[in-house]
């Protein structure tokens, strides 16, 4: 033990003697177990990559070998914790190294493993084994690892793999046939997916060529092999033929080869096989022969172009080629004008001119150069032709020649002359005519008279010369006639009046057409111009014959209107009249409840009975809500303004029409309510779907006189693209409001047109068939569709789909009736008060003076401005809209916020709400209560406004 230790003078020898062992957990050298201290000789003393880890804290030691493996590391390495020191690597040695320390030795083999070994990621792999080390006890105490990086190598193996495959990828890519035979029997060592094509896909690999090509040796092409491989010289051959039969005894294909076998000879010079590569020049040598055979053709064809002299030239105009049409035109044969100049053809005239040469410049520099001129027959006869000179080019653009076109135009030169005497004739005949024939240049600016006296003088401007003959009241639609025909490129028909120098008005006809030229522009235009006044004038004696009875027409067409007018308004009355029977029997009952109720009220007063006095009292109460309810729900149906929609509970809104409907329809006709389980709710205007709704009950109604079935249905629906499609909705969810009748039913015809204003099937005088365009319009703005199912004798549904809404429904904005009422703020207030029914001011004004109000009564307007506008205290204006002697309310509190700009005005009015103050809107500190009204909400709307002002 006192031996020096541990043992050699290796550098890491050395760093374990030197290191501070007593600070650490393993504490001094001296104390360590003997199994450590001989596993650290040995580890120290081995030329391979070793290190070994102890105790469960897996200190870190290490040898000589393995120091170029920590890099940076290494200056903190000796005594570390493995855990710590190798903590990016830790997981890839977690498993064995506890392994190790239960018993289990392990080896591994390139196995990858990330590091950061330098400041960067890298890859790494590596080959080590893990031993336990026993204590004395058989505890395992550590564990010892031998290991190898071996990354460079794995690397190289990945680069040659690399380098293989691209190797690999290019020879089965080539577009040669390549293969290489091994040995003397030619087994087939590898062959690319080319040659594999070449012999029919068979397989041949590792196996003989012999053996595996059996046709190839019947031709001789493995006895070529064998002298080959014998004689160590190549072999090649250009269009070799091969007749591939892939299946004995199966179909052949001939295929032409240009081929080479390579021997391949070994270091000693000993050949070892043969490499075979080659190119498949069948369908090449096929080409081939079809460029010759097209040439063939070609010539057949040209020299079947009888009508055609086409001759081809070097570029010194000397001739290379000559059709038979050359022959037939210009009488030399091929072989006579072979190598002669194309001059021969020409005039003297040309020659010396030098035409052929302006011709082929020309031809250069464009592409073509056009000839049309006389020329010149073998027998020295003239001929006119036509035609062109076009230059031939090399595929790189290199001019080699010229091709020239000619064709014997002589008949038709003959013919354009004949053509021309012709046309002389007709113009002859053209100036015989009675009417004025022009021509006028494209756009109309140059015009020429041809023929006849009319409007137009020769060689005039369209503009503004010859249009001054125009009357002015015309111009105008003359000149848009000739610009829309130009436009259009379409005739001109068009009449228009002139002014003769006299001052006379006449009459001219005007048509023309338009001559186009090759590129379908105008050229110019033909056309005539007629006198047509006799025509115009006789046609104004006509009218003015037929004049009186137009105006008789007119007469009784608007005698007419006038009928349907009052029949439309008549079928309007009777319309509301249907609604307004059914609301004037409730009312007369609510108001019989009323009035019997405060009689016996005043006669148990007068009897000095004041018991049971609430019954009456209530019963008036809850009679005069329900008319309250029933004139609300008649200004809503009777409105004539846009509403706006509002978030809208269908449910309620049909369970709270049950009874207007119920009495709509009369007891002969059962009334049936089906909700949906949890509807959804709608963004509607409620006063237009409470008009929709009572409209198609009352057309149910009217389709079943002898009584029956109503039934109102509200269903959830949540159309998908194809539901929606049929609907002519887009796809989401709907509710689904239908109103089914056991009625009569509808014809698919009159279905056809149920929603065309105006039109009804009810006799005059009971529909004005407006009702369900009014609902189809309603339904459309609202965002759904409406949708008819009906049967003749069966009956009809209605069913209305409108848009669902995920949004909040509206709420009312006024307090509770049961919040209690601060009166406080009433105290030393003071209350204009402006109504002209004297009741209903007294009422107001006992009501306000209760609550502790100062209230300055007045019955007109004119009254209650001049108070406004003196220096009285007034706090807040009440006050009736429909007032009688001039002024209304909101005129009255108009002229009062003039003065007092921020006086509080509550208007208190029979209409409907939102109608109480015409087209206008209210102002802050402006409301409106609606009659009928209970005191506490009067009292609590005054209240609200002085207290919205104080704030």
């Amino acid at each position: 033990m006192n031996a020096e230790f541990p043992h050699g003078n290796s550098v890491m020898a050395q760093a374990v003697r030197n290191h501070p062992w007593a600070a650490s957990p393993l504490g001094p050298t001296a104390q360590w177990p003997s199994p450590l201290r001989n596993a650290v000789d040995l580890m120290l003393g081995s030329p391979e990559s070793m290190y070994l880890v102890w105790g469960d804290a897996l200190t870190f030691f290490y040898n000589d070998a393995y120091t170029p493996i920590l890099g940076p590391r290494q200056a903190q390495a000796l005594g570390a914790p493995l855990r710590v020191l190798w903590a990016d690597a830790w997981e890839a040695v977690r498993e064995p190294i506890e392994a190790a320390f239960v018993g289990q030795a392990s080896r591994f083999e390139e196995v990858p493993i990330g590091m950061n070994r330098y400041g960067v990621p890298e890859q790494t792999w590596w080959t080590f084994s893990f031993s336990p080390i026993y204590l004395d006890d058989g505890r395992v105490g550590g564990a010892f690892c031998v290991t190898n990086e071996v990354t460079a190598r794995k690397l190289a193996q990945a680069r040659l793999a690399d380098e293989h495959e691209r190797l690999i990828r290019l020879f089965e890519q080539a577009p040669m046939f390549m293969a290489f035979l091994s040995g003397p029997q030619h087994r087939v060592e590898f062959a690319n997916p080319c040659y594999s094509r070449l012999i029919g896909h068979r397989d041949v690999i590792g196996r003989p060529l012999a053996e595996a090509l059996p046709d190839a040796v019947e031709q001789g092409h493995v006895r070529r092999l064998d002298e080959v491989y014998q004689s160590g010289r190549a072999f090649s051959a250009n269009a070799l033929p091969y007749i591939v039969q892939a299946v004995p005894g199966g179909p052949t294909e001939r295929r032409l080869l240009d081929l080479v076998y390579q021997p391949i000879a070994g270091a000693d010079g000993t050949i070892s096989g043969i490499f075979v590569q080659g190119l498949d020049i069948t369908d090449r040598i096929s080409l081939e022969r079809a460029v010759r055979e097209a040439e063939v053709r070609n010539r057949q064809i040209l020299d079947s172009v009888m009508d055609y002299a086409i001759i081809a030239t070097d570029m010194h105009g000397r001739v290379t080629s000559w059709n038979e049409g050359a022959r037939r035109i210009l009488g030399w044969s091929e072989a006579e004008m072979l190598g002669q100049t194309l001059q021969r053809t020409f005039t003297p005239e040309d020659v010396e001119q030098r035409q052929l040469l302006i011709e082929a410049a020309a031809a250069l520099e464009s592409g073509s150069g056009m000839d049309e001129r006389w020329h010149v027959r073998k027998s020295g006869e003239r001929f006119w032709a036509n035609g062109s000179l076009m230059v031939l080019r090399e595929e790189t653009g290199e001019a080699i020649g010229f091709v020239k076109v000619l064709r014997d135009r002589t008949a038709e030169r003959l013919a354009s002359e004949a053509l021309q005497k012709s046309e002389r004739r007709l113009d002859a005949l053209v100036r015989a005519s009675s009417q004025s024939i022009f021509s006028a240049s494209a756009h109309w600016r140059e015009l020429r008279q041809l023929v006849g006296d009319g409007v137009l003088s020769d060689a005039v401007s369209a503009t503004p010369d010859w249009q001054t003959m125009v009357h002015p009241d015309d111009r105008a639609r003359l000149a848009q006639a000739l610009a829309q025909a130009t436009a259009t490129k379409s005739g001109v028909d068009v009449e228009y009046r002139v002014l003769g120098a006299d001052g006379h008005v006449g009459w001219t006809l005007m048509r023309a057409i338009p001559l186009l030229d090759e590129r379908e522009q105008i050229a110019e235009w033909f056309g005539t111009s007629a006198d047509i006044t006799d025509k115009r004038v006789a046609e104004e004696q006509l009218r003015q014959l037929t004049e009186t009875l137009e105006e008789r027409v007119r007469e009784r067409s608007a005698a007419l209107l006038l009928a349907e007018e009052k029949l439309r308004q008549s079928q309007k009355m009777e319309a509301v009249g249907q609604l307004t029977g059914g609301l004037a029997h409730d009312f007369n009952n609510l108001l019989t409840a009323i009035s019997v109720g405060l009689e016996l009220l005043q006669t148990r007063i007068e009897q000095g009975k004041y018991d049971r006095l609430e019954r009456y009292v209530e019963m008036a109460q809850s009679s005069a809500a329900r008319a309250t309810a029933l004139t609300q729900r008649l200004l809503a149906f009777s409105r004539r303004q846009t509403l706006a929609p509002t978030a809208l509970d269908v449910e309620a809104l049909v369970r709270g029409m049950h009874d207007i409907i119920a009495r709509t329809l009369g007891p002969s006709i059962a009334l049936q309510l089906r909700p949906a389980d949890q509807a959804w709710q709608v963004l509607v205007d409620a006063p237009q779907l409470e008009n929709a709704l009572l409209n198609l009950c009352i057309n149910a109604r009217d389709a079943m006189p002898d009584g029956g079935q109503l039934t109102i249905s509200l269903h959830n629906r949540a159309l998908d693209a194809a539901a929606a499609q049929q609907l002519e909705l887009p796809p989401g969810d709907y509710v689904c409001l239908s109103v089914q009748d056991t009625g009569t039913g509808m014809t698919a015809e009159v279905m056809a047109r149920v929603f065309e204003p105006f039109f009804t099937t009810k006799p005059i005088g009971q529909g004005t068939g407006l009702g369900l365009s009014m609902i189809y319009g309603f339904t459309r703005q609202s965002g759904g569709h409406v949708r008819i199912d009906s049967e003749v004798g069966v009956g009809t549904t209605m069913a209305l789909y409108l848009p669902r809404f995920t949004g909040v429904l509206a709420q009312d904005d006024m307090a509770p009736a049961d919040a209690p009422l601060q009166r406080n703020a009433a105290h030393s207030r003071t209350v204009l008060l402006v109504e002209d029914e004297t009741a209903i001011r007294v009422l107001i004004s006992e009501v306000l003076t209760e609550a502790g109000y100062r209230v300055i009564e007045t019955a007109e307007g004119s009254a209650a401005v001049e108070r406004l506008r003196s220096q009285e205290h007034i706090d807040v204006l009440v006050t009736d809209v429909g007032l009688t002697g001039g002024l209304n309310g909101r005129q009255v509190a108009d002229a009062g916020r003039q003065s007092r700009p921020a006086l509080p005005v509550l208007f208190v009015t029979g209409y409907a709400a939102s109608a109480a103050v015409g087209a206008g809107q209210l102002d802050d500190g402006m409301e409106v209560l609606t009659k009928p009204f209970q005191a506490i909400e009067l009292e609590r709307r005054v209240a609200q406004l002085l207290e919205r002002r104080a704030h």
